[in-house]
């Protein structure tokens, strides 16, 4: 399962865009999060004409997350006639949408992902993140390859770091900052690193970044996402 990153900035770095990543599998398009940027780059890179299938699997309703998410859905129900998957823990994504004008008919809301093409499940994780608001980081696995994708948050829950050390979870996509603060609502590097044993670190994904501090990272033994041109 190979993730293409559309972005990887946080909502007050926009110099990378917003983050979120996607794949195909055959005419199936699998979205993590739809964020204000997402669209555009996604309508740049992807032949939407081709795609049969959307499943958008969000982490959480920040507009850095899913702020263009009304867009995609309205493109592929008015010009394609299709439906979007739309897979969120929380109800609350179909009163933001209503509130958006986006007519229900438009796409089919699910609490979990349903059996697709790509056998791809997504079992959601609440995360600490935002006091207001439930969060998910997911651990998504097609069968033969099995990753976790932080979404927005401070901390790395205990059972996926457990996964993670026994093999079982390949790779890590977590949010990353180099700002620390006795209440995080994202996660310091400095936390990874004290979590993560260096010879482990290569298969930790550093994403949402606040700052151009990739090399700091890139010193610390992890790596940085690739953002899809």
């Amino acid at each position: 399962m190979k993730l293409n990153f559309l972005g990887k900035g946080s909502a007050f770095y926009p110099v990378y865009g917003n983050t979120g990543a996607y794949f195909l599998y055959g005419k199936e398009l699998y979205l993590i999060d739809c964020g204000e940027t997402a669209f555009d780059h996604l309508y740049h890179l992807v032949d939407l004409d081709e795609i049969e299938k959307v499943y958008v699997i969000l982490t959480h309703l920040h507009a850095d997350h899913v702020g263009s998410l009304g867009t995609l859905i309205s493109y592929f129900y008015c010009l394609r006639q299709m439906q979007v998957h739309v897979v969120h823990p929380e109800h609350t994504i179909v009163e933001l949408l209503t509130l958006e004008g986006i007519d229900k008919k438009g796409y089919v809301y699910t609490e979990r992902l349903p059996e697709n093409g790509a056998g791809l499940t997504a079992e959601p994780v609440e995360v600490k993140h935002a006091a207001d608001m439930k969060c998910y980081g997911y651990i998504l696995s097609d069968g033969e390859d099995c990753i976790y994708y932080s979404g927005d948050s401070s901390a790395l829950p205990e059972q996926v770091l457990a996964g993670f050390l026994e093999g079982k979870i390949g790779r890590i996509y977590h949010d990353t900052s180099t700002h620390d603060s006795p209440n995080p609502s994202h996660c310091f590097y400095g936390r990874l690193e004290q979590w993560i044993p260096a010879k482990e670190r290569s298969r930790v994904f550093c994403m949402h970044l606040d700052s151009p501090c990739e090399e700091l990272l890139k010193e610390k033994g992890f790596q940085i996402v690739e953002v899809v041109k």
